[in-house]
């Protein structure tokens, strides 16, 4: 019995020493000073990149911008199905004000818009016309 005794006190003795919560701190303690070289180079050159990000996203921009204006004058030119020196001058005098951009966009958008229905008309005439020959086919079969 002196055996199981003494494991058990063991025992009980390693529960307790489980039980007890072992806190250990650490601190740790950093400095930053301002008048150091290393912090103003840092903070210049992240002021550099950021104005470099900003001068890079403006120029973007404006090239996309500049894109959507070629692509609103194709689209413009090809509304009419002609193009020569005049009439792009007048196109590109006009692109000068922002209302007759507008107007140029409604008015492309509304062709666009009526070619789409009418090349849908037509699908669905084609469609119908090769139903109508293939149910032709079938009553001349089946008579």
């Amino acid at each position: 019995m002196t055996d199981i005794n003494t494991v058990t006190e063991r025992l009980e003795n390693v529960i307790e020493e489980v039980k007890k919560t072992n806190i250990i701190e650490h601190q740790q303690h950093c400095t930053i000073d301002i008048r150091s070289n290393w912090f103003f180079l840092s903070w210049i050159a992240l002021v550099i990149v950021i104005l470099g990000l900003f001068w890079a996203i403006a120029n973007q921009r404006q090239i996309i911008s500049q894109y959507k204006e070629n692509d609103l004058k194709y689209r413009y030119i090809k509304m009419h199905g002609e193009a020569n020196r005049e009439s792009i001058y007048r196109l590109e005098q006009q692109f000068k004000y922002g209302d007759s951009i507008r107007i140029i966009r409604k008015q492309v958008e509304k062709y666009e818009e009526l070619v789409k229905e009418q090349a849908e008309k037509t699908e669905r005439a084609k469609w119908n016309r090769e139903a109508a020959e293939k149910l032709e086919k079938d009553r001349k079969s089946v008579v």
